[in-house]
């Protein structure tokens, strides 16, 4: 996937989360050089919706419920470059620790 590269997994055992599926997951965000810009939290979105930035969502689609991902994700599959007023500079390259938490198939 260009723009994203995995820097950390570890596989869950749960059901697979893919397009069309509401996900809960836990996540934390950084800049590059380390600055948190997002406290660990609880997020729901449903993927493929555009509900989150496109470099969680990718990295999303593919994990195991219990799974998790540790990415680096460029600038074009986050918040490009207007960034997010006092928080995340224009260009940045962002760090994630995403844990999948649940995974509901679109029924």
């Amino acid at each position: 996937m260009s723009g994203l590269k995995i820097l950390e997994e570890r596989e869950g055992s749960g059901a697979v989360a893919e397009k069309g599926d509401t996900v809960s997951f836990e996540c934390t965000g950084y800049l590059s050089r380390g600055d948190c810009i997002q406290e660990r939290r609880l997020e729901t979105a449903t993927l493929g919706k555009r509900e989150i930035i496109a470099g969680i969502e990718k990295s999303l689609i593919g994990m195991r419920e219990g799974g998790y991902r540790k990415v680096r994700i460029s600038p074009h599959l986050a918040y490009r470059d207007s960034g997010v007023q006092g928080r995340i500079p224009p260009n940045a390259v962002l760090i994630y620790d995403l844990t999948l938490v649940s995974v509901q198939k679109d029924s």
